[in-house]
């Protein structure tokens, strides 16, 4: 059989041509690559570990669970289990539902999500940044930067429990237009239906897609294309003319500068200088210049209006009326909102959208060009409640005040910990134009909880920790050093410092996407995982057995497992040692030497 990476490659080039459709798909499905491809995928994941309703986890995967599935494939008897509901704590103190799939279902899914990706990527739109090979939250914010600038309004669009409202039927008839196999899409259906077990009850899914599922960000994109192709339309309908008109008072006073430059009037031409920054180039509201911007990330969409608040409110009602017609979905009217962005804030993302006013500054650009500095431009911000309200987890009474729960961790995962916090916040908010200011505030409650967590762990004052865990750091602009909570150890390259998040907190201009072909993974974990099964020797008593024999012993962290056997060095069991030697969440073994891990007996 070919390797699935060509298949993949073949499916990507063929969905280039207009109105392809490919069939003969469920054959891929009895391809062995395909199935190490998406074990070597998800195999590291830690959710892995976690039982679905058959009570199995990934633990003891091998060639022999991959062929008696690829049998079932075959005979199309296949029947994907229901998916375990439970539900996990959310910020506001509500719960969340989360889906636990059995692991087979979770590799079939893979298989089934690398086949779509590869036929749907070319297909898909350049506004739509969701679950999708290089693109992200930041690409999608940073599109709407570039592209939205001088618009006067906004809609901020909200689809009332999309994931749980795709209907199925709608969503089988857009794969036909694409998809000519019947048995693959049977099979998608199966797990469209699947339904959910909660308190032991099972109940059947009529609409949504799998929940936890890897498939379900896909065909959510799959089934939103389809708007974004409406609003698409519905730009080339609505947008007219070719560039705003300029505006004429500002057009005469420029006349006018030139003719005082002429004349060797330097000083009234300066003076006619600074009233022109102070005016729009082009007229406010140009009637015969209208443009769309649309920009979604999963089911969060909003769209930028050059035009009237009438031409707003227009696109939301066709907006409204298309996805209740023709996707079955309800626009949620009343969070729907249309901004005016001169004067209110958009929120997407987890950012604030403000429309920049008009300023007399200057500022030089990289041609050497003196440019009106910030005057129309879209700017991102951090929202003040977001970093309020992660504060008030650090503090109590309006002080900085230690974590109860992080008291018992060791000082380097404690200080990781923290670090991990800031880091993540940095990382996703480092776009925002006061990503410096507003995390500036956050970092000060954080470190100092910090401290104060360390002071109640030691049982020593605040002060006795600076003066006992302080590291001085050499500052990347060489002006010295700065002093910084840390601790030292230990590795087989010498001493390292661990120290409190100290980069700088400057606001980045592009995000840091890593290059991915879609359908793709990660290389060098394929090659090794595939490999230690393949070589047929059990890695815990070096016995050479069938590949078919082979098992994967997996653990949940390699991390838990070294702190549970660290008092014990003289009663550590071989195959702990082993892991840990090799830094491995895995292991692949005989049948016996399984058994014996599981049993306690090795």
């Amino acid at each position: 059989m070919q390797k699935a990476e060509l298949v993949l490659t073949i499916l990507n080039q063929k969905a280039r041509r207009d109105n392809f459709k490919h069939r003969r798909l469920y054959r891929n499905l009895f391809n062995p690559d395909f199935y190490w491809n998406a074990y070597a995928k998800i195999y590291n994941k830690e959710g892995n570990m976690t039982k679905g309703v058959d009570g199995k986890t990934i633990d003891g995967f091998g060639i022999k669970t991959m062929n008696n599935l690829i049998k079932l494939i075959k005979s199309e008897r296949y029947k994907p289990l229901p998916v375990r509901r439970k539900y996990i704590p959310k910020r506001n103190g509500k719960e969340r539902p989360l889906g636990i799939p059995s692991f087979n279902d979770k590799l079939i899914q893979e298989v089934i999500r690398q086949i779509l990706e590869s036929i749907y990527e070319p297909l898909f739109s350049k506004k739509s940044h969701g679950f999708r090979p290089n693109k992200s939250c930041h690409t999608a914010l940073i599109q709407i930067k570039k592209c939205c600038r001088g618009c006067s309004w906004a809609i901020e669009g909200d689809i009332k429990s999309f994931f749980d409202s795709i209907d199925h039927d709608t969503l089988i008839r857009i794969l036909k237009k694409r998809v000519d196999d019947g048995r693959f899409l049977n099979l998608i259906r199966k797990f469209l239906k699947a339904g959910i077990m909660e308190e032991c009850k099972i109940k059947n899914s009529i609409t949504g897609t799998p929940q936890g599922g890897i498939v379900s960000p896909i065909l959510a994109n799959i089934y939103l294309n389809e708007l974004d192709s409406h609003v698409e339309k519905l730009k080339n309908e609505m947008e007219i003319g070719i560039k705003k008109r300029r505006n004429k008072e500002y057009h005469r006073i420029s006349m006018k500068r030139l003719y005082r430059i002429k004349q060797g009037k330097l000083e009234e031409a300066k003076e006619l200088l600074k009233i022109m920054y102070k005016m729009p180039f082009h007229i406010a509201r140009d009637e015969n210049f209208k443009r769309i911007y649309y920009t979604r990330y999963a089911d969060d969409f909003v769209i930028f209006i050059h035009g009237s608040k009438q031409d707003a409110k227009k696109v939301k009602e066709d907006l409204a009326q298309f996805l209740k017609d023709e996707l079955k979905l309800k626009l949620n009217m009343e969070k729907t909102l249309i901004t005016n962005i001169r004067t209110e804030k958009v929120k997407f993302l987890g950012y604030e959208i403000v429309k920049a006013k008009n300023d007399s500054k200057m500022k030089v650009n990289s041609e050497g060009i003196r440019k009106r500095n910030i005057n129309g431009s879209i700017q991102l911000l951090i929202p003040k409640k977001n970093i309020n309200e992660r504060i008030k987890k650090f503090t109590l009474n309006g002080k900085p005040t230690h974590q109860k729960d992080r008291i018992y961790l060791p000082l380097r995962d404690l200080i990781g910990k923290y670090n991990a916090e800031i880091r993540g916040l940095y990382n996703y908010y480092n776009l925002a134009m006061n990503v410096g200011k507003r995390l500036t505030i956050f970092r000060h409650y954080h470190y100092m909880s910090m401290v104060k967590t360390i002071a109640v762990k030691m049982k020593i004052s605040v002060k006795r920790v600076f003066k006992k865990y302080t590291i001085p750091i050499k500052r990347k602009n060489g002006t010295g050093t700065k002093n910084i909570i840390g601790i030292e150890y230990k590795t087989q390259k010498g001493i390292k410092y661990l120290t409190y998040f100290n980069e700088s907190l400057k606001r980045s201009s592009d995000p840091s996407i890593k290059d991915r072909v879609p359908g793709d993974i990660s290389p060098s974990n394929r090659i090794d995982i595939i490999r230690r099964i393949l070589k047929g020797v059990c890695e815990l008593c070096n016995k050479n057995i069938h590949t078919e024999e082979c098992e994967v012993h997996h653990i949940r962290k390699l991390k838990t497992l070294k702190e549970k056997y660290k008092q014990k060095k003289s009663n550590t069991p071989k195959w702990v040692n082993k892991m840990l030697k090799a830094g491995r969440k895995t292991l692949v073994v005989c049948k016996p030497c399984h058994k014996s891990i599981h049993k306690g007996t090795i």
